[in-house]
Protein backbone atom coordinates (compact mmCIF):
# COMPACT_ATOMS: atom_id res chain seq x y z
CA UNK A 1 0.00 0.00 0.00
CA UNK A 2 1.05 3.32 -1.08
CA UNK A 3 2.47 5.29 1.72
CA UNK A 4 0.89 9.32 1.61
CA UNK A 5 4.04 11.58 1.58
CA UNK A 6 3.79 14.96 2.62
CA UNK A 7 6.46 17.55 0.66
CA UNK A 8 6.78 20.92 1.83
CA UNK A 9 9.37 22.19 -0.91
CA UNK A 10 10.62 24.43 1.41
CA UNK A 11 11.53 22.02 3.84
CA UNK A 12 12.89 20.03 0.77
CA UNK A 13 15.71 22.71 -0.05
CA UNK A 14 16.11 23.93 3.45
CA UNK A 15 16.89 20.10 4.62
CA UNK A 16 19.19 18.88 1.38
CA UNK A 17 21.34 22.15 1.32
CA UNK A 18 23.26 20.49 3.78
CA UNK A 19 22.97 23.79 6.14
CA UNK A 20 20.88 24.25 9.63
CA UNK A 21 17.37 23.05 8.73
CA UNK A 22 15.24 23.26 11.61
CA UNK A 23 12.91 25.23 9.27
CA UNK A 24 11.62 22.12 8.15
CA UNK A 25 10.17 21.46 11.65
CA UNK A 26 7.98 24.75 11.42
CA UNK A 27 5.89 23.93 8.16
CA UNK A 28 2.44 23.12 9.09
CA UNK A 29 0.35 20.15 7.35
CA UNK A 30 -1.84 22.87 5.18
CA UNK A 31 1.24 24.35 3.83
CA UNK A 32 2.07 20.92 2.24
CA UNK A 33 1.50 19.26 -0.66
CA UNK A 34 0.89 15.32 -1.30
CA UNK A 35 2.81 14.08 -3.39
CA UNK A 36 -0.12 11.57 -5.36
CA UNK A 37 -0.42 11.70 -8.97
CA UNK A 38 1.90 12.11 -12.01
CA UNK A 39 0.76 15.93 -12.02
CA UNK A 40 2.08 16.90 -8.75
CA UNK A 41 5.36 14.95 -9.52
CA UNK A 42 6.28 16.98 -12.41
CA UNK A 43 5.07 20.57 -10.78
CA UNK A 44 7.98 19.11 -8.17
CA UNK A 45 10.42 18.83 -11.14
CA UNK A 46 10.09 22.10 -11.80
CA UNK A 47 12.35 22.57 -8.72
CA UNK A 48 14.78 19.64 -9.96
CA UNK A 49 16.76 22.85 -11.89
CA UNK A 50 19.16 24.73 -9.75
CA UNK A 51 17.41 28.08 -9.16
CA UNK A 52 20.71 29.77 -8.97
CA UNK A 53 23.42 30.23 -12.04
CA UNK A 54 27.07 29.79 -11.65
CA UNK A 55 27.73 31.87 -14.59
CA UNK A 56 29.39 35.18 -12.50
CA UNK A 57 31.01 33.20 -10.78
CA UNK A 58 32.75 30.97 -13.25
CA UNK A 59 33.64 33.84 -15.20
CA UNK A 60 35.02 36.27 -12.53
CA UNK A 61 37.63 33.73 -12.06
CA UNK A 62 38.44 33.20 -15.90
CA UNK A 63 40.70 34.56 -17.93
CA UNK A 64 37.77 36.77 -19.78
CA UNK A 65 37.69 39.56 -16.91
CA UNK A 66 39.96 42.70 -16.25
CA UNK A 67 40.24 45.12 -13.82
CA UNK A 68 38.67 48.65 -14.67
CA UNK A 69 41.09 50.93 -13.04
CA UNK A 70 38.69 54.05 -13.26
CA UNK A 71 35.50 52.55 -11.88
CA UNK A 72 34.75 51.99 -8.28
CA UNK A 73 31.76 49.85 -8.39
CA UNK A 74 32.78 46.58 -6.17
CA UNK A 75 31.31 43.72 -4.02
CA UNK A 76 32.68 41.43 -1.87
CA UNK A 77 31.61 38.57 -4.39
CA UNK A 78 33.32 40.42 -6.97
CA UNK A 79 37.02 40.94 -5.61
CA UNK A 80 36.77 37.57 -3.68
CA UNK A 81 36.31 35.76 -7.26
CA UNK A 82 38.95 37.78 -8.87
CA UNK A 83 41.35 36.79 -6.62
CA UNK A 84 40.34 33.53 -6.31
CA UNK A 85 39.64 34.10 -3.10
CA UNK A 86 37.66 31.46 -0.59
CA UNK A 87 33.89 33.31 -0.52
CA UNK A 88 30.90 31.69 2.30
CA UNK A 89 28.48 34.64 1.68
CA UNK A 90 24.60 34.16 1.11
CA UNK A 91 23.15 36.70 -0.84
CA UNK A 92 20.94 35.07 -3.24
CA UNK A 93 20.66 37.79 -6.34
CA UNK A 94 24.57 37.29 -6.36
CA UNK A 95 24.36 34.09 -6.99
CA UNK A 96 27.29 33.35 -4.65
CA UNK A 97 28.96 29.88 -4.66
CA UNK A 98 27.06 28.83 -1.36
CA UNK A 99 23.87 30.45 -2.98
CA UNK A 100 24.71 27.71 -6.43
CA UNK A 101 25.52 25.05 -3.89
CA UNK A 102 22.37 25.27 -2.06
CA UNK A 103 20.08 25.34 -5.45
CA UNK A 104 21.88 22.51 -6.69
CA UNK A 105 21.56 19.95 -3.71
CA UNK A 106 18.24 21.32 -3.66
CA UNK A 107 17.30 20.15 -6.96
CA UNK A 108 19.38 17.05 -6.44
CA UNK A 109 16.34 17.09 -3.27
CA UNK A 110 13.68 17.93 -5.37
CA UNK A 111 14.83 15.29 -8.52
CA UNK A 112 14.98 12.38 -5.19
CA UNK A 113 11.93 13.33 -3.95
CA UNK A 114 10.44 12.65 -7.61
CA UNK A 115 11.97 9.31 -8.24
CA UNK A 116 10.64 8.12 -4.84
CA UNK A 117 7.13 9.10 -5.62
CA UNK A 118 7.07 7.84 -9.37
CA UNK A 119 8.20 4.58 -7.49
CA UNK A 120 5.26 4.59 -5.11
CA UNK A 121 3.15 5.26 -8.67
CA UNK A 122 2.30 2.00 -9.31
CA UNK A 123 1.98 1.90 -13.09
CA UNK A 124 5.38 3.15 -13.24
CA UNK A 125 6.47 2.19 -17.40
CA UNK A 126 3.67 4.86 -17.87
CA UNK A 127 5.47 7.24 -16.27
CA UNK A 128 8.58 6.69 -17.52
CA UNK A 129 9.24 10.13 -18.33
CA UNK A 130 9.47 11.33 -14.58
CA UNK A 131 12.03 8.96 -13.79
CA UNK A 132 14.00 9.97 -16.83
CA UNK A 133 13.39 13.64 -16.53
CA UNK A 134 14.64 13.32 -12.40
CA UNK A 135 17.76 11.24 -13.47
CA UNK A 136 19.08 13.24 -15.95
CA UNK A 137 18.41 16.59 -14.02
CA UNK A 138 20.33 15.04 -10.87
CA UNK A 139 22.91 14.15 -12.77
CA UNK A 140 23.25 18.10 -14.38
CA UNK A 141 22.98 19.35 -10.81
CA UNK A 142 25.72 17.12 -9.52
CA UNK A 143 28.07 17.95 -12.94
CA UNK A 144 27.36 21.48 -12.32
CA UNK A 145 28.64 21.22 -8.48
CA UNK A 146 31.91 18.46 -9.92
CA UNK A 147 32.30 21.39 -12.54
CA UNK A 148 32.98 24.26 -9.89
CA UNK A 149 33.94 22.07 -6.80
CA UNK A 150 36.18 19.48 -8.34
CA UNK A 151 39.18 19.20 -10.28
CA UNK A 152 38.98 18.06 -13.76
CA UNK A 153 38.17 14.36 -14.71
CA UNK A 154 41.40 13.02 -15.72
CA UNK A 155 41.29 9.26 -15.97
CA UNK A 156 45.06 8.64 -14.69
CA UNK A 157 44.03 10.39 -11.08
CA UNK A 158 40.41 9.76 -10.75
CA UNK A 159 40.40 7.18 -8.72
CA UNK A 160 42.61 9.03 -5.66
CA UNK A 161 40.86 12.92 -6.40
CA UNK A 162 38.08 14.01 -4.11
CA UNK A 163 34.18 14.27 -5.97
CA UNK A 164 30.85 15.36 -3.71
CA UNK A 165 28.69 13.25 -2.33
CA UNK A 166 26.38 11.62 -4.82
CA UNK A 167 22.65 11.92 -3.39
CA UNK A 168 20.34 9.27 -4.22
CA UNK A 169 17.64 9.03 -1.68
CA UNK A 170 15.44 12.17 -0.50
CA UNK A 171 16.70 13.89 2.65
CA UNK A 172 14.97 11.95 6.46
CA UNK A 173 17.36 13.93 8.52
CA UNK A 174 17.27 17.14 9.53
CA UNK A 175 21.18 16.59 10.34
CA UNK A 176 23.00 14.33 8.61
CA UNK A 177 26.88 13.10 7.66
CA UNK A 178 27.79 13.26 3.72
CA UNK A 179 30.80 11.80 2.86
CA UNK A 180 32.57 12.83 -0.25
CA UNK A 181 33.57 9.93 -2.86
CA UNK A 182 36.53 9.42 -5.13
CA UNK A 183 36.00 11.17 -8.25
CA UNK A 184 35.68 8.20 -10.71
CA UNK A 185 32.60 7.17 -8.33
CA UNK A 186 30.82 10.54 -8.69
CA UNK A 187 31.45 10.34 -12.62
CA UNK A 188 30.37 7.21 -13.03
CA UNK A 189 27.27 7.74 -11.00
CA UNK A 190 26.21 10.84 -12.77
CA UNK A 191 26.89 8.90 -16.57
CA UNK A 192 24.92 6.33 -15.15
CA UNK A 193 22.30 8.56 -14.22
CA UNK A 194 22.49 10.26 -17.30
CA UNK A 195 22.51 6.92 -19.79
CA UNK A 196 19.58 4.99 -17.30
CA UNK A 197 17.27 8.62 -17.90
CA UNK A 198 18.17 9.81 -21.77
CA UNK A 199 15.92 6.90 -22.73
CA UNK A 200 13.23 7.86 -21.11
CA UNK A 201 12.75 11.00 -21.95
CA UNK A 202 9.68 11.69 -23.71
CA UNK A 203 9.27 15.66 -25.64
CA UNK A 204 5.46 15.38 -25.83
CA UNK A 205 5.07 15.46 -22.31
CA UNK A 206 6.13 18.96 -21.93
CA UNK A 207 4.20 22.73 -22.21
CA UNK A 208 7.22 24.32 -22.70
CA UNK A 209 9.66 21.93 -23.57
CA UNK A 210 13.34 23.86 -23.67
CA UNK A 211 12.70 24.31 -19.96
CA UNK A 212 12.97 20.90 -19.40
CA UNK A 213 15.32 17.99 -20.00
CA UNK A 214 14.47 16.89 -23.75
CA UNK A 215 15.71 14.36 -25.79
CA UNK A 216 17.98 16.95 -27.40
CA UNK A 217 18.69 19.19 -23.86
CA UNK A 218 20.10 15.54 -22.39
CA UNK A 219 22.27 14.61 -25.08
CA UNK A 220 23.54 18.18 -25.67
CA UNK A 221 24.14 17.60 -21.58
CA UNK A 222 26.03 14.53 -22.72
CA UNK A 223 28.39 16.66 -25.30
CA UNK A 224 29.53 18.15 -21.98
CA UNK A 225 29.63 15.58 -19.72
CA UNK A 226 32.05 13.55 -22.09
CA UNK A 227 33.87 16.46 -23.62
CA UNK A 228 35.30 16.68 -20.13
CA UNK A 229 36.14 12.96 -19.97
CA UNK A 230 37.93 13.13 -23.07
CA UNK A 231 35.71 10.44 -24.38
CA UNK A 232 35.65 11.85 -28.15
CA UNK A 233 33.43 9.16 -29.62
CA UNK A 234 30.83 9.85 -27.10
CA UNK A 235 31.03 13.48 -27.34
CA UNK A 236 30.44 13.15 -31.69
CA UNK A 237 27.49 10.43 -30.90
CA UNK A 238 25.21 12.66 -28.94
CA UNK A 239 26.10 15.43 -30.59
CA UNK A 240 24.78 13.68 -33.95
CA UNK A 241 21.34 12.82 -32.37
CA UNK A 242 21.08 16.56 -31.18
CA UNK A 243 22.24 17.97 -35.10
CA UNK A 244 21.00 16.09 -37.16
CA UNK A 245 21.46 16.51 -41.04
CA UNK A 246 21.41 20.43 -41.46
CA UNK A 247 23.35 21.54 -38.49
CA UNK A 248 24.17 24.24 -39.54
CA UNK A 249 20.52 26.06 -39.39
CA UNK A 250 20.20 25.47 -35.82
CA UNK A 251 23.30 27.65 -35.21
CA UNK A 252 22.85 31.19 -33.64
CA UNK A 253 23.10 33.56 -36.54
CA UNK A 254 24.74 36.60 -34.38
CA UNK A 255 23.97 38.98 -37.48
CA UNK A 256 20.45 38.22 -36.89
CA UNK A 257 20.76 39.10 -32.89
CA UNK A 258 22.25 42.53 -33.78
CA UNK A 259 19.59 43.31 -36.12
CA UNK A 260 17.02 43.28 -33.24
CA UNK A 261 16.32 46.70 -31.44
CA UNK A 262 19.15 47.00 -28.65
CA UNK A 263 16.24 47.13 -25.41
CA UNK A 264 15.04 43.41 -26.72
CA UNK A 265 18.29 41.38 -27.73
CA UNK A 266 18.79 40.07 -23.98
CA UNK A 267 15.20 38.29 -24.22
CA UNK A 268 15.66 37.83 -27.73
CA UNK A 269 18.57 35.98 -26.92
CA UNK A 270 17.75 34.06 -23.88
CA UNK A 271 13.58 32.72 -25.30
CA UNK A 272 12.55 29.86 -25.16
CA UNK A 273 11.15 29.82 -28.84
CA UNK A 274 14.76 30.68 -30.07
CA UNK A 275 15.53 27.89 -31.91
CA UNK A 276 19.35 27.96 -31.30
CA UNK A 277 18.76 27.39 -27.64
CA UNK A 278 18.18 23.88 -26.66
CA UNK A 279 17.42 24.76 -23.03
CA UNK A 280 16.86 28.19 -20.92
CA UNK A 281 17.08 28.34 -16.77
CA UNK A 282 15.45 31.16 -14.92
CA UNK A 283 17.00 32.10 -11.34
CA UNK A 284 16.90 34.58 -8.80
CA UNK A 285 19.94 36.67 -10.16
CA UNK A 286 21.27 39.64 -11.47
CA UNK A 287 23.54 38.65 -13.58
CA UNK A 288 23.55 40.99 -16.30
CA UNK A 289 23.73 43.74 -14.32
CA UNK A 290 26.61 42.72 -11.83
CA UNK A 291 28.55 42.24 -15.14
CA UNK A 292 27.93 45.14 -16.73
CA UNK A 293 28.66 47.87 -13.11
CA UNK A 294 31.64 45.56 -11.08
CA UNK A 295 35.18 46.65 -11.13
CA UNK A 296 36.01 43.01 -12.05
CA UNK A 297 34.81 42.18 -15.16
CA UNK A 298 35.15 42.69 -18.64
CA UNK A 299 37.06 45.63 -20.21
CA UNK A 300 37.60 47.33 -23.84
CA UNK A 301 41.03 46.00 -23.88
CA UNK A 302 39.68 42.48 -23.18
CA UNK A 303 37.20 42.49 -25.15
CA UNK A 304 39.69 43.33 -27.68
CA UNK A 305 41.79 40.51 -27.00
CA UNK A 306 38.87 37.85 -27.44
CA UNK A 307 37.22 39.08 -30.48
CA UNK A 308 40.62 40.47 -31.98
CA UNK A 309 39.82 38.89 -35.75
CA UNK A 310 43.78 38.77 -36.41
CA UNK A 311 44.34 37.07 -33.53
CA UNK A 312 41.26 34.54 -33.14
CA UNK A 313 39.80 34.50 -36.58
CA UNK A 314 40.68 31.71 -38.70
CA UNK A 315 40.21 33.66 -41.15
CA UNK A 316 42.60 36.52 -40.64
CA UNK A 317 41.58 38.89 -43.19
CA UNK A 318 41.65 42.44 -43.15
CA UNK A 319 38.40 42.85 -43.81
CA UNK A 320 36.76 40.66 -41.59
CA UNK A 321 35.54 40.47 -38.23
CA UNK A 322 33.61 38.93 -35.34
CA UNK A 323 29.86 39.87 -35.58
CA UNK A 324 29.71 39.44 -31.49
CA UNK A 325 31.70 43.00 -31.62
CA UNK A 326 28.47 44.66 -32.97
CA UNK A 327 26.48 42.62 -30.38
CA UNK A 328 28.17 44.00 -27.22
CA UNK A 329 26.64 46.96 -25.29
CA UNK A 330 28.14 49.57 -23.25
CA UNK A 331 28.64 53.08 -22.17
CA UNK A 332 31.25 55.89 -21.91
CA UNK A 333 31.88 54.98 -18.36
CA UNK A 334 33.90 51.38 -20.02
CA UNK A 335 30.54 49.24 -18.58
CA UNK A 336 30.61 46.12 -21.21
CA UNK A 337 27.83 43.76 -21.27
CA UNK A 338 26.60 41.13 -23.78
CA UNK A 339 22.83 40.56 -24.34
CA UNK A 340 22.81 37.14 -23.20
CA UNK A 341 21.27 37.42 -19.61
CA UNK A 342 18.05 38.99 -19.53
CA UNK A 343 17.18 40.11 -16.02
CA UNK A 344 14.01 42.18 -14.49
CA UNK A 345 12.39 42.43 -11.07
CA UNK A 346 10.11 41.93 -9.02
CA UNK A 347 9.35 45.29 -5.88
CA UNK A 348 9.12 43.59 -2.81
CA UNK A 349 8.27 47.06 -1.13
CA UNK A 350 7.32 49.65 -4.05
CA UNK A 351 6.63 52.46 -1.58
CA UNK A 352 10.76 52.17 -0.62
CA UNK A 353 11.78 51.17 -3.80
CA UNK A 354 12.87 47.29 -2.54
CA UNK A 355 13.13 44.86 -5.24
CA UNK A 356 14.34 41.75 -6.02
CA UNK A 357 15.92 40.58 -9.45
CA UNK A 358 15.57 37.40 -12.04
CA UNK A 359 17.32 36.46 -14.56
CA UNK A 360 17.23 34.36 -17.91
CA UNK A 361 20.12 32.78 -19.19
CA UNK A 362 20.28 29.61 -22.36
CA UNK A 363 21.78 26.54 -20.26
CA UNK A 364 22.85 24.66 -23.55
CA UNK A 365 22.57 25.88 -27.30
CA UNK A 366 23.00 24.32 -30.17
CA UNK A 367 26.45 25.81 -31.23
CA UNK A 368 27.70 24.66 -28.07
CA UNK A 369 27.11 21.33 -29.46
CA UNK A 370 28.45 22.23 -32.53
CA UNK A 371 31.94 23.15 -31.00
CA UNK A 372 31.93 20.16 -28.59
CA UNK A 373 31.53 17.95 -31.92
CA UNK A 374 34.19 20.29 -33.45
CA UNK A 375 36.53 19.22 -31.28
CA UNK A 376 36.05 15.96 -30.91
CA UNK A 377 36.35 15.96 -34.40
CA UNK A 378 40.09 17.18 -34.38
CA UNK A 379 40.88 15.00 -31.30
CA UNK A 380 39.82 11.49 -32.96
CA UNK A 381 41.55 12.62 -35.89
CA UNK A 382 38.56 13.34 -38.69
CA UNK A 383 40.51 16.36 -40.32
CA UNK A 384 38.42 16.73 -43.07
CA UNK A 385 35.20 16.91 -41.15
CA UNK A 386 36.59 19.32 -38.74
CA UNK A 387 37.92 21.77 -41.80
CA UNK A 388 34.18 21.36 -43.36
CA UNK A 389 32.34 22.59 -39.80
CA UNK A 390 35.13 25.13 -39.04
CA UNK A 391 34.31 26.83 -42.07
CA UNK A 392 30.66 26.52 -41.71
CA UNK A 393 30.22 27.82 -38.54
CA UNK A 394 32.11 30.77 -39.43
CA UNK A 395 29.36 32.21 -41.44
CA UNK A 396 26.87 33.13 -39.03
CA UNK A 397 29.63 34.89 -36.96
CA UNK A 398 31.33 37.04 -39.22
CA UNK A 399 30.62 40.22 -40.07
CA UNK A 400 30.86 40.75 -43.80
CA UNK A 401 30.41 37.09 -44.07
CA UNK A 402 27.82 35.08 -46.63
CA UNK A 403 27.20 31.66 -47.64
CA UNK A 404 29.56 29.35 -49.61
CA UNK A 405 29.75 29.95 -53.33
CA UNK A 406 27.95 33.67 -53.13
CA UNK A 407 29.82 36.85 -52.43
CA UNK A 408 33.37 37.88 -51.12
CA UNK A 409 34.36 36.59 -48.80
CA UNK A 410 33.25 33.58 -48.39
CA UNK A 411 33.14 31.50 -51.98
CA UNK A 412 34.19 28.11 -52.00
CA UNK A 413 37.50 29.25 -52.90
CA UNK A 414 38.06 30.64 -49.72
CA UNK A 415 37.26 27.06 -48.20
CA UNK A 416 40.01 25.83 -50.63
CA UNK A 417 42.21 28.44 -50.09
CA UNK A 418 42.07 29.22 -46.43
CA UNK A 419 41.02 25.64 -44.86
CA UNK A 420 43.10 22.81 -46.37
CA UNK A 421 45.70 21.31 -43.80
CA UNK A 422 48.46 23.07 -44.95
CA UNK A 423 46.91 26.61 -44.88
CA UNK A 424 45.89 25.79 -41.09
CA UNK A 425 48.82 24.88 -40.20
CA UNK A 426 50.56 27.64 -41.20
CA UNK A 427 48.01 29.96 -39.53
CA UNK A 428 48.33 28.18 -35.97
CA UNK A 429 51.91 27.29 -36.03
CA UNK A 430 53.26 27.55 -32.85
CA UNK A 431 50.05 28.08 -31.16
CA UNK A 432 48.31 26.56 -28.16
CA UNK A 433 51.60 26.25 -26.08
CA UNK A 434 49.10 27.23 -23.24
CA UNK A 435 46.97 23.72 -22.85
CA UNK A 436 47.99 21.14 -20.57
CA UNK A 437 45.02 18.12 -20.73
CA UNK A 438 45.31 15.25 -18.67
CA UNK A 439 45.75 13.83 -22.01
CA UNK A 440 48.51 13.89 -24.96
CA UNK A 441 48.45 16.16 -28.13
CA UNK A 442 49.72 16.11 -30.80
CA UNK A 443 51.72 19.18 -32.41
CA UNK A 444 48.78 19.71 -35.07
CA UNK A 445 45.63 19.06 -31.88
CA UNK A 446 47.57 21.21 -29.92
CA UNK A 447 47.89 23.80 -32.73
CA UNK A 448 44.56 23.43 -33.89
CA UNK A 449 42.78 23.12 -30.43
CA UNK A 450 43.66 26.83 -30.62
CA UNK A 451 41.37 27.83 -33.28
CA UNK A 452 38.38 25.62 -31.30
CA UNK A 453 39.27 27.46 -28.05
CA UNK A 454 39.63 31.15 -29.53
CA UNK A 455 36.07 30.21 -31.09
CA UNK A 456 34.14 29.17 -28.25
CA UNK A 457 35.85 32.19 -26.04
CA UNK A 458 34.19 34.44 -28.50
CA UNK A 459 30.93 32.44 -28.56
CA UNK A 460 30.13 31.93 -25.30
CA UNK A 461 31.76 35.13 -23.36
CA UNK A 462 29.68 36.15 -19.82
CA UNK A 463 28.37 32.33 -20.34
CA UNK A 464 30.61 31.14 -17.74
CA UNK A 465 31.98 28.48 -19.95
CA UNK A 466 35.79 29.67 -20.58
CA UNK A 467 36.52 28.76 -16.76
CA UNK A 468 35.06 25.22 -18.14
CA UNK A 469 37.75 25.70 -21.17
CA UNK A 470 40.39 27.25 -18.38
CA UNK A 471 40.05 24.00 -16.36
CA UNK A 472 39.65 21.23 -18.03
CA UNK A 473 42.54 22.41 -20.35
CA UNK A 474 44.98 23.09 -17.86
CA UNK A 475 45.20 26.69 -19.23
CA UNK A 476 47.08 29.49 -16.65
CA UNK A 477 44.95 32.58 -16.05
CA UNK A 478 46.25 35.82 -15.57
CA UNK A 479 44.45 39.01 -13.54
CA UNK A 480 45.07 42.31 -14.16
CA UNK A 481 45.91 44.33 -10.66
CA UNK A 482 47.13 48.07 -11.10
CA UNK A 483 50.74 48.09 -12.69
CA UNK A 484 51.22 44.29 -12.22
CA UNK A 485 49.42 40.93 -12.45
CA UNK A 486 48.17 37.89 -10.13
CA UNK A 487 48.50 34.52 -11.93
CA UNK A 488 46.67 30.95 -11.19
CA UNK A 489 48.66 27.95 -12.43
CA UNK A 490 47.46 24.41 -13.20
CA UNK A 491 47.67 22.28 -10.14
CA UNK A 492 47.10 25.51 -8.42
CA UNK A 493 44.23 24.06 -5.30
CA UNK A 494 42.41 27.36 -6.02
CA UNK A 495 40.93 26.68 -9.26
CA UNK A 496 38.79 24.45 -6.92
CA UNK A 497 36.02 26.30 -4.90
CA UNK A 498 36.52 25.72 -1.38
CA UNK A 499 33.64 23.71 0.46
CA UNK A 500 30.77 25.84 1.93
CA UNK A 501 31.25 26.14 5.84
CA UNK A 502 28.04 25.08 6.17
CA UNK A 503 28.61 22.05 4.37
CA UNK A 504 32.25 21.60 6.20
CA UNK A 505 29.95 21.39 9.65
CA UNK A 506 28.18 18.35 8.25
CA UNK A 507 31.38 16.15 7.80
CA UNK A 508 32.06 17.28 3.79
CA UNK A 509 36.07 17.34 3.54
CA UNK A 510 37.63 20.33 2.20
CA UNK A 511 39.68 20.86 -0.73
CA UNK A 512 43.19 21.52 0.23
CA UNK A 513 44.56 25.14 0.87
Amino acid sequence: MKRNKYLSLLALALTLVLSACNKILDDLPDSRTEIDSPEKIEELLVGAYPNRFPTYIAEMMSDNVSEKTSFLGISTLNTDMYFWRDNNEIDGEDNTPTDYWIACYAAIGAANQALESYAELGETARYNYIKGEALVARAYAHFMLAYLWCKPYNEATAASDLGLAYITTPEKHVFGHYTRIPLKEYYDAIERDLTQGLPLLDDSKYKQPRFHFTTAAAHAFATRFYLMKAQWDKVIEHADAVLGANAETKLRNIKTLNAVALESRSAYYTESTNPSNILVGTARSALAYRFQTHKYSLTLQKMAEICSPRNTHPLNFSNISWEAVNSALGDGAGNIVFPKSNYYYKYVNRSAGTRVYYSAAVLFSYDEVYLNRLEAYLMSGNLDQFRRDLFTYLIPKTHNSSRPNEAYPFPRLTFERYMTQEALDRRYQGRGVDFDPPYPLTTRQREWLQAVVDIRRVEFVQEGLRWFDNKRLGMKVVHKVGDGQIELTKGDPRRELQIPNSALEFGMAPNPR
